[in-house]
């Protein structure tokens, strides 16, 4: 009897430490401190708030209805309510991802592709972190952290004010258009109520019009995201 008393324990004990063993969400290889992920009915999910702060974001709760706000000031604007998959970035048409957010001990979670398919960033997944990586870097998890002071730079770029770019469409679908800047290369461009579309001529024009092919005078928002391709939300589109 004690020594099935004794084995239990133990098994308690290995399955306590494979808990505390879950993996840690990580920015180019920098662990977030509070980022332990959970796994639920398959789905890798992470902790919202510690993982946005780090990457500079806003994160706003509303108890009234069970939603959050991730801003910063820039092209991000993704919000979610809790149960619903349905999430929305830079206020798109709601879009589905593997699972809806969830509260966990008073803590809201969202799945891990949150990170790949609203921020489009790429998320290599090691045996202690899943490593949301920003900038240029071997996908291994021995790879040596950025530089402390390179970590203000993460996740998104300031841009010059008013910047101008020409290209021209290659894709457009109900969210986004993919627009081949020539001299950045792919951006795409979040379809958003806040955007001016015009023709060459000044008129007024709607957004459902851009088409692939279409030269554009796209002038950015103030901030781009630094995955790849990057993500902006423009002030205003002249189809050229």
């Amino acid at each position: 009897m004690k020594r099935k008393f004794l084995c239990a324990m133990a098994l308690v004990g290995i399955m306590s430490v494979s808990a505390m063993a879950a993996p840690k969400m990580a920015i180019d290889y920098n662990e977030i401190e509070g980022s332990e992920t959970v796994e639920q009915n398959g789905i890798s999910y992470f902790p919202v708030r510690p993982v946005a702060e780090a990457m500079g974001l806003t994160v706003e709760w509303n108890a009234a209805d069970k939603s959050v706000l991730i801003t910063n000031g820039g092209p991000v604007y993704i919000t979610f309510k809790i149960g619903e998959n349905a999430y929305t970035f830079a206020k798109t048409a709601p879009m589905e991802l593997s699972g809806a957010p969830v509260i966990i001990d008073s803590k809201t979670y969202v799945p891990v592709d949150v990170m790949t398919d609203l921020f489009a960033y790429e998320v290599s997944k090691g045996e202690e972190t899943y490593n949301i990586i920003t900038k240029y870097q071997e996908n291994t998890d021995t790879q040596e952290p950025v530089a402390d002071e390179d970590k203000n730079d993460k996740g998104f770029a300031d841009l010059e004010e008013k910047e101008i770019a020409l290209g021209v469409v290659t894709e457009v679908n109900d969210e986004q258009i993919f627009f081949e800047d020539a001299e950045r290369g792919t951006v795409i461009l979040t379809k958003s109520d806040t955007v001016k579309v015009t023709d060459k001529d000044g008129n007024e024009a709607d957004m459902d019009s851009i088409k692939a092919d279409m030269k554009l005078k796209v002038e950015y928002g103030s901030a781009m995201t630094m995955s790849i391709p990057p993500i902006n939300n423009p002030v205003s589109i002249t189809i050229e």
